[in-house]
């Protein structure tokens, strides 16, 4: 446990050092900080959506609106929001496995060996983006549901966790089925009151969407998203070398103790999270954030391994638990960019970090400045280069690739845009991420490559 934390202590100074930064860390960091200003404006759900669409439930727009008030910022603010919830989540494990009889120690095991998994194989600790926040108020219903008796209090506050989760994020739907599943077999009255006070929940607040936003809540809830299960395919092969110890601990427990609720609990948990996780990332743009709760529940799971088995498979699941993160850092540092990555051996590369940080900075700074005073509309892919520049909000590159998968032809508005000079200046990442061959071929005919830099292509009128 000692040598995962101090493992993992770098990469958070790290992260904690670059969140005040104005350097992209992804490009739904800006989409999400406009989403922000737009719920305190009165705009969150526009209909009809002309190119800027919105296909996400509303609850972490005004959180982080709320924080951005104090700080500034909403970028800052839902970074810091992100960080902060990550950690949360390890206290969340840690204070569910006492709760199933660990000991402090076997606790805190698994609390470390979700924030160092979670360091070692993702970029998304320390992001502007609502994924730690949503997942930290869902897991807070697990600390209520697991001692006995269950009140009605304690499934209310439960159902609310559950409900806010996926007000926040949409696909934080794995706890509250395997929870339902879980007392459905062992305790079938409070599977019913948690089902009456989630449905309460969901009603009440499906209608207050309803009433707050209206018609564009629905086309939001309705957004279209191109599938691949050839993408799920490969992303099991992906996900099933990185989990073959929990899955081994997890037999072995199912095996020796098959009437333990608690076994039973992780047995749900992980079980559909991992299922619905691979599920999701087949779809278009979705990232491994999908299979985090996966992660979660396993690394909860390796704490009741190591209270539930013998001294002798203790030491040697401990071992092994404690090397999965070493090695999928090793391999993450391969990759490794400049900004807070998914690597716990960051320190190994620090220098050429910090040097890497500050020419990024400066490439940012320079693209903002160039972007703010361009004469005439901005178009960014990055939307954080245009926000940071005090412009609106134009294109949603993201979701108008999946309109126009889709069939829709509003891609030939914003053909007809650039074919007639309408934005002064435009910052891509490159041409092919453009959606669609029709916008790929109308910027080149109207626009001319004016800059290359670490903050993307800026590209302006050809006259």
């Amino acid at each position: 446990m000692t040598v995962l934390a101090a493992a993992s202590l770098p990469a958070l100074v790290r992260i904690a050092r670059v969140i005040p930064l104005r350097v992209s860390l992804d490009v739904n960091e800006g989409w999400n900080a406009y989403q922000a200003v737009a719920a305190f404006a009165g705009d969150l759900y526009p209909h009809p959506a002309r190119f800027f669409f919105n296909n996400y439930p509303p609850l972490s727009f005004y959180v982080v609106g709320a924080v951005a008030r104090v700080v500034g910022d909403p970028i800052v603010a839902g970074r810091s929001i992100g960080l902060v919830m990550f950690l949360a989540l390890g206290v969340i494990a840690a204070l569910a496995a006492r709760q199933m009889r660990c000991t402090r120690t076997e606790a805190a095991f698994g609390a470390a060996m979700f924030v160092a998994t979670t360091l070692a194989l993702s970029h998304y600790v320390g992001m502007n983006d609502p994924q730690f926040l949503g997942q930290a108020v869902t897991t807070a219903a697990v600390p209520c549901l697991l001692p006995e008796p269950r009140s009605w209090r304690r499934l209310w506050l439960a159902a609310a966790c559950l409900s806010a989760g996926i007000f926040i994020k949409h696909n934080l739907v794995a706890l509250p089925l395997a929870a339902v599943a879980w007392l459905w077999i062992s305790d079938r009255v409070a599977a019913r009151r948690l089902i009456v006070c989630g449905s309460v929940f969901a009603i009440a607040g499906a209608a207050l969407c309803l009433l707050l936003f209206g018609r564009g809540f629905v086309d939001a809830l309705d957004a279209p998203r191109a599938f691949s299960t050839a993408v799920t395919v490969r992303a099991f092969f992906r996900w099933i070398v990185r989990v073959p110890v929990f899955l081994a601990a997890l037999a072995v427990l199912l095996r020796r103790f098959p009437r333990d609720p608690h076994v039973a609990f992780c047995a749900w948990y992980a079980g559909l999270a991992s299922i619905l996780g691979l599920w999701f990332v087949g779809g278009d743009g979705v990232d491994w954030n999908v299979l985090f709760e996966s992660n979660w529940a396993f690394c909860l799971t390796a704490a009741v391994a190591l209270n539930r088995l013998p001294a002798r498979v203790r030491i040697a699941l401990a071992t092994a638990f404690a090397l999965l993160p070493a090695i999928a850092g090793g391999l993450a540092l391969r990759h490794a960019t400049l900004e807070p990555e998914s690597t716990l051996l960051t320190a190994v590369a620090s220098a050429k970090a910090v040097a890497g940080r500050a020419d990024r900075v400066a490439a940012f700074d320079e693209a903002i400045a160039l972007v703010a005073h361009a004469q005439g509309p901005a178009l960014c892919e990055d939307l954080a280069i245009c926000f940071w520049a005090g412009r609106p909000a134009e294109v949603d590159f993201v979701n108008l690739r999946q309109h126009v998968k889709a069939g829709s032809h509003v891609d030939e508005g914003l053909v007809w845009l650039l074919d007639r000079h309408a934005y002064a200046i435009v910052q891509l990442s490159a041409i092919d991420a453009l959606p669609g061959p029709k916008l790929r071929e109308a910027l080149p005919r109207s626009y001319v490559l004016a800059q290359r830099s670490p903050a993307g292509l800026l590209f302006v009128p050809r006259d």
